[in-house]
């Protein structure tokens, strides 16, 4: 096993709490339909530390073989089970060893007997070549400190044709530096979130083809929107060529879907009325609306009650002499959004 960098020290101490205090960070788990949930004990269905539900993403089939990346305790491993049946084999991957006592046991407490978890980084996967026909990942491949090397060892573990479904934490720019160097901000899924166009290229550039990355809710297309390096939630899905390489066709579309890739824009000037003035401010900007100030509010509390759990956003409304003010800021120092009205 490879040593340990002070970002996975980091991570790895921060999760290793949470699973020994059964803490998830987002609350109670409203990523997952009722259906999908179904039968399972709240103990296990309601640990939950991801940003969204790469199992429906996935269209698991019976049979397949599935890889988890950071399987925490073991959720979604569970439920890929239930679809990929008997037949099929599922293995969830971690590095926490006190994440994977936590899946063992749940998985001893389900009875589930076409579940395993290994230890391992995803950086260097302990899984043998082209032995798995889908992976997934929920909210973890934005804490490893060399994503490039992931997406290689995924493309190494993938069979030809294989896919992949993630849930993850991007960008739609550069996060500050000192976002970027706080070791609590990447245990919160925030400082080694990639710039979308990065993430495409490193899949890319790996060797997937048919890339895609789509903000994943209402709110999350507002983030993608704003001129400024603020994570969201996104569902990325990309294939391994059934062939043993690539073609220069491929290689053609894919350069060119990544120069055309467009993220909905979501922009508040669209939800707030008409902005009669934008100003920069420290890490986010202050955007003054005209409008009705009803609806304006309205807007700005459905933003907050949205947002990502593990983004350090700040959303103020102001209600200046000059008129009604949203102010939207990545702050540095707060890797989990803290929000109040500026009076």
């Amino acid at each position: 096993m490879q040593s340990p960098t002070s970002v996975h020290t980091a991570v790895r101490e921060h999760y290793a709490e949470l699973a020994r205090s059964s803490s998830s960070c987002c609350g109670d788990n409203n990523l997952y339909t009722d259906q999908l949930l179904k039968d399972l004990p709240s103990e296990v269905s309601s640990f939950s530390l991801g940003c969204g539900d790469p199992i429906t993403l996935a269209s698991l089939k019976p049979g397949e073989t599935v890889l988890d990346l950071g399987s925490g305790g073991g959720l979604d491993c569970f439920l890929a089970a239930r679809q990929v049946g008997a037949e099929g084999h599922v293995i969830g991957v971690d590095m926490t060893p006190e994440m994977l006592a936590k899946a063992r046991g749940n998985a001893a407490r389900l009875n589930v007997t076409n579940v395993e978890f290994r230890e391992g980084y995803l950086e260097a996967l302990p899984i043998e070549d082209a032995s798995i026909d889908v992976v997934i990942s929920n909210c973890v491949i934005n804490l490893s400190p060399d994503k490039p090397q992931v997406f290689r060892e995924v493309f190494r573990a993938l069979k030809p044709g294989g896919r992949v479904a993630v849930s993850d934490i991007v960008t739609n720019g550069q996060l500050p530096p000192a976002v970027q160097t706080n070791m609590e901000a990447w245990g919160a899924c925030v400082a080694g979130a990639l710039d979308v166009q990065d993430y495409v290229r490193g899949l890319r550039e790996a060797g997937f083809v048919d890339v895609h990355v789509q903000p994943k809710g209402a709110a999350d297309q507002m983030l993608a929107g704003l001129p400024i390096g603020v994570p969201f939630s996104a569902t990325i899905t990309a294939h391994k060529s059934a062939g043993s390489e690539r073609t220069s066709k491929e290689v053609d579309l894919e350069s060119a879907a990544l120069d055309r890739i467009e993220l909905p824009s979501g922009k508040l000037e669209g939800l707030l009325g008409h902005v009669a003035d934008l100003q920069p401010l420290d890490n986010g900007y202050d955007f003054r609306v005209t409008g009705d100030l009803t609806e304006i509010r309205s807007v700005v509390d459905a933003i907050r009650a949205q947002i990502s759990c593990c983004s350090p956003l700040q959303v103020n409304l102001v209600e200046a002499p000059d008129g009604a003010h949203v102010r939207i800021t990545a702050e540095a120092t707060a890797p989990v959004i803290a929000v109040s009205d500026i009076q």
